[in-house]
């Protein structure tokens, strides 16, 4: 098992309802483990059958709960895979912020390799929903609320302080179009080009690399 696939293990289990039984309340505690039922039905129906095509009914059946208790916990198949995102950028941001020392090419250069171990791993058929969930999530996606974005800004943000990054846009701004860049390549590299995904994202960070040098 990879670090990534690790990270997003542990990150999965720390959301679980049942590693945060001790946590919670007994009323709040099972609310979190119909919440985790629910949606670890979706993901294993998304990889069945393909996110436009999973039906809510067949996620309910196999989470045992009602068609409205879907709804109350994602209101939209988009919210799945928001949370997909979610547990699948953090686990990537948890590793990066453990890389904070790398230089500025050493940095980005990891955080594209793992995003393209991402993207072709187990989950390599729903990502592409998941960027493109992304695309059109105006007010349902802040940039704050990412922890990949948090993590890039913040070594940014650093790697400004030692004069290694231009300094005449802010961090987050920087990370921005980093990050939109990736992830346009991602979107643009699916099923049979995935093969040249890693390259092409190389080859992004090395564009970027340059671009913010001081």
């Amino acid at each position: 098992m990879t670090d990534v696939r690790q990270l997003t293990y542990v990150q999965s289990m720390a959301a679980d309802s049942n590693a945060l039984a001790d946590a919670y309340p007994s009323r709040t505690r099972a609310r979190l483990e119909t919440r985790g039922r629910v949606f670890e039905a979706a993901t294993a129906e998304f990889r069945r059958v393909g996110v436009a095509s999973a039906q809510i009914e067949d996620i309910v059946r196999a989470a045992g709960v009602a068609r409205g208790t879907f709804y109350l916990h994602f209101p939209t198949k988009d919210h799945v895979l928001l949370e997909i995102l979610r547990r699948t950028e953090g686990a990537v941001a948890a590793r990066l912020d453990r890389e904070m020392d790398r230089s500025v090419a050493g940095f980005l250069r990891l955080t594209v390799s793992l995003m393209a171990e991402v993207a072709t791993g187990e989950d390599a058929a729903i990502i592409p929903d998941v960027l493109a969930m992304v695309a059109r999530s105006e007010g349902m996606l802040a940039e704050s609320d990412v922890a990949l974005f948090v993590v890039v800004t913040r070594f940014l943000e650093r790697a400004q302080a030692r004069g290694e990054v231009r300094c005449d846009a802010p961090a987050g701004e920087l990370a921005s179009v980093f990050l939109s860049g990736v992830f346009g390549v991602l979107l643009s590299k699916t099923g049979v080009q995935a093969r040249g995904l890693e390259p092409a994202l190389q080859r992004a960070a090395d564009v970027f690399v340059r671009g913010f040098a001081a």
